[in-house]
Formats: structure tokens, sequence, C-alpha cells
């Protein structure tokens, strides 16, 4: 009857705003999140202050992590779109996971069991991060096999219409 967290799970960007907004109008004090990435201009458009607090899993990176690659893709992008949004910094790593797979196991190219076993065994630097970090496949604690793509969980709080980064985080 008085709960503490409000997950929105799942929620589109577009959505998050307005339950946001209704929640709040209705007295809801807690916690709210998401563990899907958002927009810092819709929640500020959509919900303004009553955003504030608000936690989400954003878009694998920070400027802090940021490496002169990742700057560089943020600053085309925006040239492209007109404006960045967090949930695209996810966006740049799939293709250069699909060439460094390849480029591991050429034979990968049109035989998806040799893509599927070099995911087993792949690591590469990851050229979007400062420091040692690797580009890596994940899943085996939760699915039994590496099929996923392991990029960074930041871990967002939005404030005063932006987001601030409350941790960054790994998947195995």
């Amino acid at each position: 009857s008085n709960p503490d967290l409000l997950v929105l799970s799942g929620v589109a960007p577009a959505n998050a705003p307005q339950i946001i907004r209704s929640a709040r109008e209705l007295g809801f004090q807690g916690l709210m999140s998401t563990e899907t990435a958002q927009d810092a201009t819709v929640l500020t458009e959509g919900a303004g202050d009553l955003a504030n607090g608000f936690i989400s899993v954003g878009g694998a990176s920070t400027p802090e992590i940021a490496s002169d690659a990742m700057k560089e893709f943020v600053d085309r992008y925006t040239k492209m779109f007109g404006e960045y949004n967090d949930e695209s910094n996810t966006k740049v790593y799939a293709l250069e996971y699909i060439i460094e797979t390849l480029k591991a196991n050429p034979a990968a190219m049109d035989d998806v069991e040799e893509f599927k076993k070099t995911m087993d065994t792949f690591s590469v630097a990851n050229p979007y991060m400062k420091g040692d970090a690797v580009m890596k496949y994940v899943g085996t604690s939760s699915f039994g096999q590496r099929r996923q793509i392991a990029v960074p969980l930041v871990v967002n709080e939005f404030r005063d219409g932006k987001f601030e980064t409350l941790f960054v985080a790994e998947v195995d």
C-alpha cells in the first residue's frame, strides 16, 4: 500500500516522463528506476523536476571512461542527427563486435557454428573505453553460453536536466 520503489521495467524513453509525472502527481514519493536507457531531454520536457532522482541504466559510456574513439563517435553522431542521446552509446559496439569476431576467425563469415565457437573465447581491446577494457561476449552465468555483447552498464541518476553517473558495472 506504500511502496518505496517503482520499477518501470522496459519503459520506452517516450513513455517514462508520463509515468513519472503521473506517479508524482498521485503522491508517490519513493524511488523510481528502469533498466532501459533514457533521454535526458525527453525527461526534462515531459516531467521536469518531477523526474529528479529517476535511476536508469545508461548507454555504455561516460565522459570519464570514454576513449578518443568514443568521443569521435559522439561528435559524428551529433553532427549527423543534430543531438546526442545517451542510448546511442550502445549502438557504437554492434558493428565493431561483428568485424572483430570475423577478424578473429574468418571462417565465421559464412558459418554460424564457427561464429558461435569464436564467441566462446573472443576478447579484444575495447577501442571505446580508456584503460585496459576488453570487448568480449558474455551470458554464461545467465544463459549457459556467451551470446551477448558486453557493454559497460552505466547506472545514472537524472538530476536537473542531466544524468549523473552513480557507478559503472559489468556482467558476465
